[in-house]
């Protein structure tokens, strides 16, 4: 039996619409696609990174079945996010309470993970992959660590021919640094040795030491590089004039045995008695000089107030530890989850004390032992916390400091310190009415240095830095019931000097550093 056309097209019709109606399921689960971003992400050790991942899809992320942050393996993975929750017990125990996934993003078609505190075991690939009912798509993205290491340190050994060998040590760097020895006019000076080593965290700490034959030389500076953040840390020293050659022993012992018979057979008698008559009149000058410095001691006590300082925790870096009702505070390699509070220091070590000062005296003392690296002093209330900016009364620090075996305040250039022996006590004085801030040595009552007169406006803070870790802390000593415990030899002049002992003729022959706290800029070295 003959079918007619017309029946023919509805047939056909309808084949093509019952075709559709099976392929719409298929078309309301079309497959989703994951980007990346190709540049690697740069990150600083100690930092917080966030790596993303972009998706396009006909639903939000926060409804898709599973969202998965993994390296090498999928299982354990980074991070895992499932059903609408991360899945802790599938994550990796070092990404653990530092790995969490940004929500904020997911129905944008953002998917961000937020990495805390990162190492240098964190530097690699990441890929994140998306699962929805039986389609799955994944992309990678790729994080670079680095790390600025510490200030280079230069020692210095002159050998018996006259020779001089220099040492340069820097640490905490990442990737591998590169050393460079320069002269004055740009020139590089071939090492002797040199080594680069790693420690457990996967930081650098290179030595570089180099030999100086040449006596026209008068300086030359130690330079790290990282390549990687394009910055460089570099520090210069003078070199001393040529050494005398050595004389021969017999010479010696010849001059030294006529010299011995001059004095014996010429001045006995007289030395002797002179000797005996300065000796005399010393003694009695010394009684004295101690009978007027103690007049003057109780005159300028009655102007210091002492106050009792405690550590605030709200502002400790997450890597010092506060003790003893928060008045002693150590350096720990372990770092503690804190809030991140914006008074919180996040990359200087530091922390302030609780007391504020708006007007009148104010003395304290720090207990600093033989710690070999801290700073200590007063800065403004409002100072930046976050990140590494420079330490001087322009971002309102006043403070001193002893690192790298030398004494300094931090000031701009830093102005070096020279003091008769090693503070194991530090007594601190703010005067706010008359913008004075000055620094003693409490082990023998020297004055270590007096900041130039500033007129303050608004809060000020006690401020303390550590820079390595150690089992010894530092400390604020108690109070003893007013200022009469304050033992500080000041001048006989009514005024505090403005200046440290020696700064005004050691500013020509002192060793040119770049302090850690003052960013480095080539117009700063010394040509």
């Amino acid at each position: 039996m003959a079918v007619s056309p017309n029946r023919q097209v509805s047939c056909l019709l309808a084949f093509l619409l019952q075709l559709l109606v099976l392929q719409l399921p298929t078309l309301d689960s079309a497959p989703f696609h994951v980007t990346a971003p190709q540049e690697p992400v740069l990150a600083l050790v100690g930092s917080d990174v966030e790596l993303t991942c972009l998706f396009s899809t006909n639903e939000s992320a926060e409804h898709v079945e599973e969202l998965r942050w993994f390296r090498q393996t999928r299982s354990p993975a980074v991070l895992l996010y499932r059903a609408g929750q991360e899945q802790e017990d599938q994550q990796m125990t070092e990404y653990r309470g530092r790995a969490t996934l940004v929500t904020d993003g997911l129905p944008d078609g953002r998917a961000t993970l937020l990495i805390r505190g990162v190492r240098v075991s964190d530097q690699g690939e990441y890929r994140c992959s998306f699962k929805d009912n039986d389609n799955s798509e994944e992309a990678s993205a790729h994080l670079k660590v680095a790390a600025l290491g510490s200030d280079p340190h230069i020692s210095m050994e002159v050998k018996e021919n006259g020779q001089i060998q220099l040492e340069c040590t820097s640490s905490g760097w990442f990737p591998e640094p590169e050393a460079q020895w320069r002269t004055p006019s740009g020139g590089r000076l071939p090492f002797t040795a040199e080594s680069r080593n790693h420690d457990e965290e996967g930081l650098f700490t290179v030595a570089a030491s180099v030999i100086i034959t040449d006596s026209s030389i008068k300086n030359v500076s130690c330079c790290i590089q990282n390549h990687l953040l394009g910055q460089e840390k570099e520090v210069e020293i003078s070199i001393p004039a040529p050494f005398v050659p050595r004389l021969t022993p017999w010479i010696v012992a010849v001059a030294i045995i006529i010299l011995a018979l001059g004095f014996l057979t010429i001045g006995s008698v007289f030395f002797t008695w002179r000797l005996y008559k300065e000796r005399s009149r010393g003694k009695k000058s010394e009684f004295g000089s101690k009978e007027r410095l103690l007049e003057e001691l109780r005159c300028k006590k009655t102007a210091l107030h002492e106050v009792d300082v405690t550590l605030d925790p709200d502002t400790a870096h997450p890597h010092l530890f506060l003790y003893e009702d928060s008045k002693s505070v150590c350096l720990e390699d372990s770092r503690q989850i804190l809030p991140d509070r914006p008074e919180r220091f996040d990359s200087w070590p530091c922390v302030l004390g609780r007391e504020t000062f708006t007007s009148g005296r104010h003395y304290w003392e720090v207990e600093v032992g033989d710690r070999t690296d801290w700073a200590i002093g007063v800065c403004r209330e409002n100072v930046v916390k976050k990140g590494f900016d420079p330490m001087t009364p322009d971002n309102g620090f006043w403070a001193v400091e002893l690192y790298g075996n030398g004494y300094w305040a931090l000031t701009p250039l830093r102005t070096p310190l020279r003091l008769a022996g090693p503070p194991r006590r530090v007594g601190v004085f703010l005067d706010y009415e008359s913008g004075d801030i000055s620094f003693y040595n409490m082990s023998d009552g020297t004055l270590i240095y007096t900041f130039p007169s500033t007129s303050f406006s608004g809060p000020l803070r006690p401020f303390f830095c550590l820079w390595s870790s150690g089992k010894k802390p530092l400390t604020i000593c108690p109070t003893a019931n007013g200022p009469g415990k304050i033992t500080v030899i000041a001048n006989a002049q009514d005024s505090i000097p403005l200046s440290p002992l020696g700064e005004g003729s050691a500013s020509g022959e002192t060793d040119t550093l770049h302090s850690k706290l003052i960013p480095f800029s080539p117009s700063q070295v010394v040509p």
